[in-house]
Formats: C-alpha cells, structure tokens, sequence
C-alpha cells in the first residue's frame, strides 16, 4: 500500500449506526439510573460467563446481586409491540409493520443465570440465592402488556424497574458471591474514527494488553511514511493492528492502527471466568 493511499485510510470515517447508539444510550442510561439508586447492592453490567454446555461465553445485559436477591437482567430496547407466542418467543412487530422473531427471552436468561450460579457453586461449594429473571423494556414507544401469570420473570419499563429497585433491600452481597461476579470478564472495545465502537475479543495484540488512545501522524506522514502512536508510548505502523472477534462476525480479522481511535480492554478475568 502506498503512503498516499495509507495516508488516507486513516482520514476514514467510521459513523455509528443509529440504532446501535439508541440502545446503547438506553443501557447506560439505566445502568446509571440503577447505580445511582443501589446503594450497597452490586451492579455489573455486560459481564461474560462461560457456557459449559456450548462453545463460548454468554453474555448477561446486568447482574444486580445484594444479600438475598440476585437479579439477572435482560434490557430490550425495541420499538412497537410485541406478543409471545406458544413456544415463549416473542413476535416483535415494528412500526413500520415489518415483524421479526425473537428467540424465548425469558428461558435464554433463566439459562444464564442458572448457569452463572452453578459456576459460584462448583468454585465455593455452596449458596443460597435463586436467580431472578427481570425483563426491562426501555423504550418509550413500545407497546407490551405485562407477561403471562405463569411466567418465570418479571417484566418494567425503565421507571417500573428503578422504582422496584428502590423497594429491595440494598445491602451488600456475601463476599464470595461478589468475588465470584467480579471475575467474570467483559468485551474488548475497538473505538474507531468517527464514532462507532466494536465490541469483541482481542486475540492478538503486540503489547501490553493496557487501554490506550492513538494519534496519528499529520501531512508528515506523507513524508516520512504514516504511523501511528499509542498513548503508552509505542509507535506502530498504519496498517498493522489487533487480531478481534467481533461480535457477529464468522472470522477474527484485523483492525487496522489507521482506523482506530481508542481501545479498551476488559477487565482481567479470574479463572472460572
């Protein structure tokens, strides 16, 4: 690749998709309306758990975990309606009129939150919380009726939940258990130019894996050939970069320096994490 091409490569902008900004506002928005009101209740969010059953790692939207309740929380953020169907998944019908199939919300976090206990098990031998599976639909514009008597879940709105969550007694977690959740790592985060964020797994990475901002270099570039530097001091070439799983993707593939604005790591995780 030539310097002119390579200088301009990292001119790319990489604008984030609207609907992915929406629901990620929404997630931090609740995240902090919920920490804001916890007390000394544990808040995690987007901790990843092992699947013993399946390859991989299951992801679980919130854990709020206090001395006897432990809540495993599942936030959807569509607009429209939706009705369950006799199998437990939910139709979501669109505003536009469009539909789109989800899988059974309610058994798929009941799955991770039963998993997410049997790990705490097997690694202190013993516990007492039975997990809760609590639905928050957090758009405004989506019209839903409360679940089914029979159902093994609670479902809120945005405010339903805070308020509910405000109703618990919000004292801390058996240290155990929070050492158990505080272990559980989260996804890599790929900040490119422009404002879109990737999430997944760092394979490969020539460094120290220590979150960093990068700098690109100027009109020089052209001069002296186009790199970039690391805010931990290294200085790398453009078109190298991090070997990622992306969320989504089939195949890991490389992120080039030249697109890159910031990454951040996930916390370390302990070993049954």
């Amino acid at each position: 690749m030539g310097r002119l091409t390579e200088f301009f490569s990292r001119r790319k902008v990489f604008e984030p998709f609207g609907h992915v900004v929406s629901g990620r506002l929404a997630e931090f928005r609740l995240l902090k309306l919920t920490r804001a009101v916890a007390k000394d209740a544990l808040v995690l969010e987007g901790i990843r758990i092992p699947d013993p059953d399946e390859d991989g790692r299951r992801e679980i939207d919130m854990v709020i975990a206090t001395s006897d309740r432990l809540l495993i929380v599942e936030q959807k953020h569509w607009s429209g309606s939706f009705d369950i169907q006799d199998d437990g998944r939910f139709l979501q019908t669109r505003k536009n009129g469009s539909t789109l199939l989800h899988k059974d919300i309610i058994d798929w976090t009941a799955r991770k939150g039963k998993i997410l206990v049997d790990l705490h098990f097997s690694r202190c031998g013993s516990h007492n919380l039975e997990p809760e599976v609590v639905l928050v639909f957090s758009n405004k514009n989506l019209e839903w009726s409360q679940l089914p008597e029979n159902s093994n879940a609670e479902a809120y709105d945005e405010m339903g939940f805070i308020n509910m969550i405000e109703s618990m007694d919000l004292t801390k977690p058996d240290e155990k258990l929070s050492e158990t959740l505080l272990g559980f790592g989260t996804w890599d985060a790929i900040h490119l130019n422009g404002g879109r964020t990737i999430h997944g797994d760092i394979l490969e990475y020539p460094f120290d894996k220590v979150d960093s901002e990068i700098t690109h270099s100027g009109i020089f570039g052209l001069l002296l050939g186009p790199k970039s530097t690391l805010s931990t001091g290294e200085v790398v070439n453009d078109q190298s970069g991090p070997l990622v799983a992306v969320v989504g993707e089939d195949s890991p593939r490389i992120i080039p320096f030249a697109n890159i604005s910031k990454i951040e790591f996930s916390n370390p995780r302990a070993e049954w994490g």
